[in-house]
């Protein structure tokens, strides 16, 4: 029975992962398994056989989530681009104070940290002025080639080590690379030339993360935390669609765009453990 609700907590941690903008950290704390996890990766080998079971029953729950999900959300994009990125660009607003919550959550914001905000936001904006992401519509790749599997294995890294930090969407990571749409394609058609550096990618980059996050978060959290609030505003330029139109899909786009902004407070919420009131004494 143990290891069905390991899976099935899996599942809501594998949903996390796919939806842009929610944390499967995040959603890790609310499920009570984020210290476990951490322990569980760590570069120790007897901690790892120790974990084995819970790892195995948990990684069954992500694997099938991802898989489903990615479907889902190819057919979305396939069919309903501008209404599905428009959710997104929501998705991401939505994230934003769940983010700022974090980084000010042991002191109030140092007007230091506003230094590597405007760094990331600065080279979010450059790369958005380079590749025209305003004016040309972002190709879903799916041939393998050397110059993809590279750029795959690092956003799976990229990815893998964002998912660790609570706030933080490894997800939305690829959507800054401009990898998420390649990557759920993949998936959903199981091209396992793709799927396998992003594979390594996300296991070395989980194995490396996980003692590389402690140490940023205890020392140089509010900083982490601001960089990374400047690459998820910048991002917002390259989620918009460029094909956005006033007309009747943009209507309906902006109103699920509005949705998005509160989907990662509901999830949330949805996700979090319901506390007993204290009990009085006499």
């Amino acid at each position: 029975m143990d290891k069905i609700i390991t899976a099935l907590k899996g599942m809501a941690l594998g949903l996390a992962f796919v939806i842009p903008g929610f944390s499967g950290g995040t959603m890790a704390v609310i499920l009570k398994i984020y210290d476990k996890l951490l322990d569980a990766i760590s570069l120790n080998i007897q901690k790892l056989k120790k974990n084995i079971g819970f790892l195995l029953a948990l990684g069954v729950g992500i694997l099938l989530s991802i898989f489903i999900t990615s479907v889902v959300l190819t057919k979305l994009f396939d069919n309903f681009p501008v209404a599905t990125k428009m959710t997104l660009v929501g998705i991401v607003i939505g994230s934003l104070p769940m983010i700022w919550k974090e980084a000010t959550s042991e002191s109030s914001f140092k007007p230091v940290n506003i230094i590597p905000f405007l760094l990331s936001l600065g080279v979010m904006i450059v790369m958005f002025i380079i590749d025209n992401s305003g004016t040309a519509e972002s190709v879903v790749q799916t041939e393998f080639n050397f110059g993809l599997a590279l750029k795959l294995f690092i956003g799976g890294i990229v990815a893998a080590f964002s998912m660790i930090i609570p706030g933080i969407s490894g997800s939305l990571m690829l959507t800054i690379m401009g990898l998420y749409e390649t990557a759920t394609e993949a998936i959903s058609t199981l091209n396992f030339a793709l799927i396998i550096p992003i594979g390594l990618g996300a296991v070395a980059g989980i194995l490396a993360g996980a003692k590389l996050i402690s140490m940023l978060l205890s020392k140089f959290k509010q900083g982490t935390y601001a960089l990374i609030l400047g690459l998820i505003v910048g991002s917002i330029l390259a989620i918009f669609p460029a094909e956005f139109k006033f007309n009747t899909e943009g209507i309906i786009s902006i109103i699920l765009g509005i949705v998005g902004i509160f989907t990662p407070w509901l999830l949330e919420k949805a996700f979090e453990p319901k506390t007993e009131p204290a009990k009085e004494t006499k």
